[in-house]
């Protein structure tokens, strides 16, 4: 009888040990980070020959940076130690006039730390072909979403717009995920940005957009109530060798 009981004693306490000792559980967790951006054509008015617009080209672009457009730019890159992936799938474009597009990255990890940055350019420029003077006035209006899945995670999503030589239009927005608010959504506007193309002249409103999430699968602790039944199942085990002894 002594020697069964100290055997279920052994056992339990052989449970406890294995189970604080086992590598504990990561909880999964993801990111998913977008901008929508929209480009709007408020006026157009040709100032030599009013109503003619034929000599005016306008390109809307967007473009995903995957690789450095020159040495030692900054590009889209992802670095994951452990189990996960990350998407983001945006297609190039190049549209005439307005045009709207968002721009979209994901991530999931089961386990280890997960660090992503994604670079985007959008434009809308206006190239004047031909000999008259255009005024011009258009806005940007855009959309940023940042979300992670834990407290232990973080994501950011700025942008920051620009006339074709950064001087005489410019600004800059950004959208943080915080310790008590894990999905954060920011709508702006650039306003109106107006100006004058001579002939031959090139400019536009610009905009770089950068995303940046940070994860970490975090450790999954054994629950208070497994720890409580095994103090319990030893303790009853201790009851019972003691009434042994005492009856012996």
């Amino acid at each position: 009888m002594q020697n069964s009981i100290n055997s279920r004693v052994a056992l339990a306490i052989l449970a406890g040990s294995s189970l604080a000792a086992a590598e504990p559980a990561a909880a999964a967790t993801s990111f998913n980070s977008s901008a929508g951006l929209s480009y709007s054509i408020e006026s157009i008015a040709n100032l030599t020959n009013p109503g003619d617009l034929s000599g005016l080209e306008i390109v809307g672009y967007f473009r995903q940076i995957d690789a450095p457009a020159y040495p030692g730019d900054e590009y889209s890159q992802v670095q994951i130690n452990g189990t996960g992936s990350v998407a983001a799938n945006n297609p190039d474009l190049a549209t005439g006039s307005a045009f709207s597009y968002t721009f979209t990255a994901s991530g999931t990890l089961a386990n280890g730390k997960l660090d992503a940055h994604h670079l985007a350019w959008y434009g809308l420029e206006f190239r004047n072909n031909g000999s008259d003077s255009y005024a011009i006035s258009l806005r940007l209006d855009y959309l940023l979403s940042a979300a992670v899945g834990a407290e232990t995670d973080s994501s950011s999503v700025t942008i920051d717009f620009f006339n074709g030589d950064g001087l005489l239009w410019q600004g800059y927005d950004r959208v943080d995920t915080a310790f008590n608010d894990l999905d954060v959504v920011l709508a702006g506007s650039s306003g109106p940005f107006s100006f004058e193309l001579a002939a031959g002249q090139v400019d536009g409103l610009y905009a770089d957009v950068r995303m940046d999430n940070h994860l970490e699968a975090s450790p999954v602790p054994l629950p208070a109530a497994v720890w409580s039944f095994l103090a319990g199942v030893i303790g009853m085990l201790g009851l019972k060798k003691r009434r042994h002894e005492q009856s012996a």
